[in-house]
């Protein structure tokens, strides 16, 4: 009965300390997604400041590159944006991957990696509860970032990854290991 219960116990522990789901290697198509494979489209719901995670300085509750959205080369990427923090402005900038100790004071238009990926002053951002939608053309494969130009925002932490993969099938997110519950 011990060797039951002993096994039973381990995986409790790690049902409790593994988000549910979530791997670094799992392909997820949250419900903040929607594609359109016929049309090369994908509609990205992303609100910065969706829950308390890193401060509210976050999108979709993920936060430091704990979350990759893969896009495939040629498709055409839609971010309906919204700005949840009641107490900051927010932005978000499809920018080049940046050392983690080299992330920009504050980041606009001339940072931007992708023309048009980005949202409204983005130097500054926008208070919520605005909104704004950005949409641009994944030409080039490459690795990038989610990024908030909003001053001290992405050094502490408000990016997340974006991949534009041309082996890629379809879009999907993946979110990394142990990282803080966001939105599904």
């Amino acid at each position: 009965m011990s060797g039951r219960f002993a096994a039973l116990s381990a995986i409790v522990a790690s049902l409790l300390l593994a988000p549910a789901g979530l791997a670094d290697d799992q392909h997820l198509t949250p419900s903040w997604m929607k594609t359109n494979a016929a049309g090369k489209l994908v509609v990205l719901n992303v609100i910065a400041g969706f829950n308390a995670n890193n401060g509210a300085l976050n999108y979709n509750g993920y936060f430091t590159g704990d979350m990759t959205v893969v896009v495939p080369a040629g498709w055409t990427v839609e971010i309906d944006f919204k700005n949840q923090d009641a107490m900051l402005p927010h932005s978000l900038l499809v920018t080049k991957p940046y050392a983690p100790d080299h992330f920009p004071e504050k980041a606009g238009v001339n940072d931007v990696a992708i023309p048009r990926a980005y949202t409204d002053n983005p130097e500054e951002g926008i208070p919520s509860p605005k909104t704004d939608t950005i949409r641009f053309v994944t030409k080039e494969p490459g690795d990038f970032l989610f990024l908030c130009g909003a001053p001290a925002h992405a050094q502490g932490g408000m990016w997340t990854k974006f991949k534009v993969d041309p082996a890629a099938a379809a879009p999907y997110v993946t979110i990394a290991t142990g990282a803080e519950p966001g939105r599904h």
